[in-house]
């Protein structure tokens, strides 16, 4: 039963449900209070014992009928085809052809009964550690795997030898049948114990991809691995900040504090030192051709601004606004496909923008200012505006640069990329989610 129930545990963690080792070791101590031999009380108790929220206790019930319902062979084999064949007996040659386990697993099947197959394949399932199955190619290895377990090849050459005996149409349909559900049972383990909604195979494929190739069918999952990267990324900072924001140990007052103590330490004191507060100001070229790296960036920047210095955000093409009190107003969906619809209009003016920003904020820049400019520098031959982004690095703190296009592309056809590079503190490649999470690590490790 130890065995099982870790198993168990292993598929609610692989479903996204948080179980701690605390909690497994009362949910095994309800299975010995309760038992197993009522499927629903144990359902319900360990429920209330493992699931903490309603998305998790939905995802319980799923998982816990589909590791408990796990058995193959579930759909029998149609009995009209099986009448067909005009036979439901093997000869003694057959049977030994086929070998004994095998030969009698079909027997029975042929009148109704499915167990032994069942076993066979269970058997083979736990010797080969199906359990273990890690990704979507490793399917196909285990189904070959549990078939050659249970005799299948032995079959195989029976057909191939005799493709004219009296039972090889029969064996033929059987040979299909045991296969097919072979093939459901090892899916259905993977949907356990790798996919459990059958997405994240897909999922891990799109967010290695370039963002801007990204199809919009896939921004709503993506949008939730985003929305959990920031809130790890936030809890992290956060307890950081609490260990480094006390400042330094003052020594005077502590030892003065102490002298009541003989002498012992017992009450530290630290020197509080006054951070000036700084803004963030982030500048996202919003048309079609870098839309979706501004889209995730911006949802990454909304919900870090917990922990974030105060963040002012502004849009541009052709034209460029701020849309800061649309995302303090707004849900975070909402607020980023409003700018991008009001702002994503016409060709991209590099030049135009970094004009409107320093009319719009151009008095409140200082060296406690960082700015982040979010576009691939592509200003259609227009004025790049070089001139008013080396006025503005000298005035702020930093300035840093996120280009969805690689190193090589700079030179290429309208981008400006290297006459911006030098006038920024850092470029980074910007095209994978995996890129915006370790930009957002280094932003927050300079601004605090």
């Amino acid at each position: 039963m130890e065995v099982t129930f870790t198993r168990f545990v292993r598929a609610l963690r692989k479903a996204n449900i948080r179980v701690s080792p605390a909690e497994t070791l009362d949910a095994f101590a309800v299975v010995s209070r309760v038992g197993i031999s009522d499927r629903v009380f144990l359902k319900n108790a360990l429920g209330l014992a493992l699931a903490k929220t309603l998305q998790e206790k939905l995802a319980f019930e799923d998982t816990f009928d589909r590791f408990f319902e796990q058995l193959g062979f579930r759909e029998p084999p149609k009995r009209a085809m099986l009448r067909s064949f005009n036979t439901h007996s093997l000869d003694l040659e057959t049977q030994k052809r086929l070998g004994q386990p095998l030969a009698d697993g079909i027997r029975q099947m042929l009148d109704g009964n499915r167990e032994l197959l069942t076993e066979m394949m269970q058997h083979a399932a736990t010797q080969l550690r199906v359990d273990a199955i890690g990704s979507l190619r490793e399917k196909r290895v285990f189904e070959l795997q549990i078939a050659n377990s249970m005799g299948l090849p032995r079959l195989d050459a029976y057909l191939n030898d005799d493709p004219d005996a009296d039972a090889a149409p029969l064996l033929r349909y059987v040979r299909q049948y045991v296969y097919k559900e072979v093939k459901d049972y090892v899916d259905g383990q993977y949907r356990l114990h790798v996919d459990p909604t059958s997405k994240r195979a897909i999922l891990e494929a799109a967010l290695s991809s370039h963002l801007n190739s990204l199809s919009p069918e896939y921004y709503t999952e993506v949008r939730r691995v985003v929305e959990r990267l920031a809130r790890q990324l936030s809890k992290a900072y956060r307890r950081r900040a609490k260990r480094t924001q006390r400042g330094i140990l003052e020594y005077k007052r502590t030892i003065r504090q102490n002298m009541a103590y003989d002498g012992n330490v017992y009450e530290l004191h630290w020197r509080k030192v006054r951070k000036e507060p700084s803004t963030v100001y982030v500048l996202c070229d919003v048309s079609n051709s870098v839309a979706s790296v501004a889209r995730f960036l911006l949802l990454f920047l909304y919900e870090l601004v917990d922990i974030l210095p105060r963040v002012r955000a502004f849009a541009f093409s052709s034209q460029l606004g701020e849309v800061t009190d649309v995302f303090r107003n707004k849900a975070s969906e909402a607020a980023i496909e409003e700018a991008l619809f009001d702002w994503g209009k016409g060709n991209t003016d590099y030049g135009r923008a970094f004009f409107d920003f320093r009319q719009l904020v151009g008095k409140d820049l200082n060296k406690r200012a960082t700015v982040i400019v979010v576009g691939d520098a592509r200003s259609n031959f227009y004025d790049p505006g070089v001139g008013v982004v080396a006025e503005m690095s000298k005035r702020v703190k930093q300035l840093f640069w996120l280009n969805p296009e690689v190193r090589s592309q700079w030179r290429e056809g309208d981008s400006e990329m290297t006459r911006f590079a030098p006038f920024c503190t850092d470029v980074f490649l910007c095209n994978q989610l995996m890129h915006i999470e370790r930009f957002a690590d280094r932003l927050m490790t300079t601004v605090r």
